[in-house]
């Protein structure tokens, strides 16, 4: 873990690279209620940055780990779904630093709904239906423009 002072200078001056998890189950997506800026109070993906000398792909599985509490799951489980910026006038630091993130969502389909576990970055955990987080304004854009892609490459699927 960085410094706080040294994390401050990396958010200030570079953009971070990030991992959200896009967990779908009977045409739902799993939202968290984040306990932590930016986006604090807001239902948002699982997600993180990739840390220094960390793969992608240990992140991803790092990430299902510790913020769900999934195992058993392989990074080829998931799918990419491209690169996304993301731009907060918040951080994680303060208030008034922004932040820049290129992020790379992943997404994973799961026949049976699985077993969640949160860590303390999160309040809680919902499924709500792709179709409304597309297009019900009390989710972030970021979440319309996720459930969106998830519905044309997925569709609304109920199994």
């Amino acid at each position: 873990m960085l410094e706080k002072e040294i994390f401050k200078t990396v958010i200030k001056n570079t953009p971070l690279v990030s991992i959200d998890l896009c967990i779908v189950w009977d045409g739902q997506v799993l939202l968290c209620k984040r306990t932590n800026e930016p986006l604090k109070g807001e239902w948002f993906t699982p997600g993180g940055r990739i840390h220094k000398n960390e793969t992608w792909q240990g992140a991803l599985l790092r990430i299902a780990k510790v913020e769900l509490g999934l195992s058993g799951i392989a990074a080829q489980d998931f799918g990419l779904m491209g690169m996304w910026d993301h731009f907060y006038s918040n951080s994680a630091i303060d208030q008034h630093t922004s932040t820049h993130y290129v992020n790379l969502p992943h997404h994973v389909r799961f026949q049976s709904k699985p077993q969640i576990t949160l860590d303390d970055q999160h309040a809680e955990f919902k499924w709500f239906d792709l179709a409304v987080v597309s297009s019900d304004k009390k989710f972030h854009p970021y979440m319309h423009n996720y459930a969106t892609w998830l519905l044309n490459k997925i569709g609304d699927t109920h199994d």
